[in-house]
């Protein structure tokens, strides 16, 4: 999630837990029932999708980005989000978490509201 501790700062830790938490809510609507959606740290979530391709990652993602674009709770907050596919970006769990973490931080740096998978990002409101 970007911005959570300026929404903390702002309208206080109340409000920036239910942000947390309609967050979180996206992501458990946008889960199958094998997918594991968990607080990773913070602001920061991980969501683990067994037997996606690099493709299906995309949609998924793509997914989650427009559900919180019209989510009308206020605030309004924006995610960034950096994804990693077995084995094409590591080969093991723990190397395709890191890969993901670099790019989760990689798009954070270069532009809030992005993501990033394989290494091509794309800003949520049509940029590319």
């Amino acid at each position: 999630m970007d911005g959570l501790k300026q929404i903390n700062d702002t309208y206080g830790h109340l409000t920036g837990s239910r942000a947390l938490c309609r967050l979180a809510d996206i992501l458990r609507v946008h889960c199958r029932s094998m997918d594991t959606a968990a607080r990773y740290g913070g602001d920061e979530f991980a969501v683990i999708i067994p037997e996606t391709d690099v493709d299906d990652a995309r949609r998924v993602v793509q997914r989650i980005q427009d559900r919180v674009a019209r989510d009308t709770e206020h605030p309004p907050f924006t995610v960034s989000i950096g994804a990693a596919v077995y084995p094409e970006n590591g080969g093991t769990r723990e190397s395709v978490l890191i890969a993901a973490d670099e790019e989760l931080y990689r798009m954070k740096r270069v532009h809030k509201g992005a993501h990033s998978l394989a290494g091509q990002w794309r800003k949520d409101e049509g940029g590319s």
